[in-house]
């Protein structure tokens, strides 16, 4: 693009010269005659007038030079030794083509020309066979140098500029990319790390039983029974896992009406769970009216927290489950009893905030959820 640009301008800058030199060449006896009569102004003036007339249709470039020659290529009209334009020879295998050429002043200075040779077939002046007319371009060739140089470093300004948005458009495009495949990794990790204990349980079951081929199944209930809980967790944390994948692709969740009733026909389920574990449970339900939220995500929620408060309670230990709410939120909150060093009681408190609540007065849903663990 930038080459196509330059050629443009140059063929525009010397579009004009070019046009000029091609009516000088349309009437070349009227640039010999009027050379030859500025070389004797004297003899003109006593003659009165000139022997010669410039044709009423013709016309005439402006700032161009003559250069006459006879048969022999010699100078007839008057050049100034000093000029450059002395060192200015004739293209005779070039003759009506316009052509570029360099010469030399006084100063050493080089200056840049464009010319055109044509034969001369004169009444007036027989003698003049090949003429040779000349336009100094040296500005136009370093006002187009400038230009060139200008177009040249906003090129490469634009195109550096244009590398560095596309770095930066390219980097910023892939920040959301990289942070789903950090996000993929790190589900990966946490997948692998939850199946790896109960894949083991499960493993060291299978192992016992092959070592007692003989046993009958009453003797290996417990390994069955121990295998089956591991299996049921499983597919519960596989649901979990698959959950939570659905959740990071954008899954929106299913607001519903929730009554009270809800939470007691789950609270159910949970002290069963916690009698055949060996704790005890303590129910507060506090929810006296209708809220909106994610029915089954809030079930999956309460599920995986009762379960590890079940998982890290001692055995004969106590979990209290409250659940209330306040003006836009659902407080479930979970306290359980463990030894420490089989010496004192410690407290281990799990507050969960859950702002999916719509209120009567307030058509907005909320979907915020923050854990907040305080140990004491």
């Amino acid at each position: 693009m930038t080459v196509i640009i330059i050629q443009v301008m140059h063929f525009g800058i010397y579009s004009s010269v070019d046009n000029s030199l091609k009516i000088a060449t349309e009437n070349v006896n009227d640039y010999v005659n009027m050379t030859l009569s500025r070389n004797n102004p004297i003899a003109e003036a006593e003659n009165g007038d000139a022997s010669f007339k410039v044709k009423s249709n013709g016309q005439m470039a402006a700032n161009t030079d003559t250069i006459l020659y006879d048969k022999k290529h010699n100078v007839i009209n008057n050049v100034n030794a000093f000029s450059s334009l002395y060192h200015i020879r004739p293209k005779l295998k070039d003759i009506g083509d316009i052509i570029e050429q360099e010469a030399k002043n006084i100063y050493g200075q080089t200056e840049k020309y464009r010319t055109v040779t044509v034969k001369v077939n004169n009444d007036f002046y027989p003698q003049i066979k090949f003429a040779t007319i000349v336009i100094n371009t040296t500005q136009l060739e370093e006002a187009n140098t400038r230009y060139v140089t200008i177009i040249i470093s906003v090129m490469i300004v634009f195109w550096l500029i244009s590398v560095v948005a596309s770095v930066y458009l390219a980097k910023w495009s892939q920040k959301p990319i990289l942070e789903n495949y950090e996000k993929q990794k790190s589900f990966v990790e946490n997948a692998s790390h939850e199946l790896r204990t109960p894949l083991a349980v499960l493993q060291n079951r299978l192992e016992s039983l092959f070592r007692k081929p003989e046993a009958t199944i009453l003797e290996s209930s417990e390994s069955i029974a121990s295998s089956l809980e591991e299996v049921r967790n499983m597919r519960m944390l596989t649901a979990n896992l698959l959950n939570l994948a659905r959740r990071d692709d954008g899954i929106k969740p299913e607001i519903t009406e929730i009554q009270p009733r809800f939470f007691d026909d789950t609270f159910k389920n949970y002290e069963m769970i916690a009698r055949e574990n060996g704790k005890k449970l303590h129910i507060a339900n506090k929810v006296n009216r209708q809220i909106k939220t994610d029915k089954t995500l809030l079930k999956q929620l309460m599920t995986i927290l009762f379960d590890n408060a079940v998982k890290y309670t001692d055995n004969d230990g106590e979990i209290w489950l409250d659940v209330k709410t306040t003006d836009r939120s659902l407080i479930f909150q979970l306290r359980t009893m463990v030894k420490v060093f089989q010496t004192r009681i410690r407290r281990k408190f799990l507050i969960v905030f859950i702002g999916l609540i719509e209120p009567e007065h307030d058509k907005r849903v909320a979907s915020d959820l923050v854990c907040l663990w305080q140990n004491k």
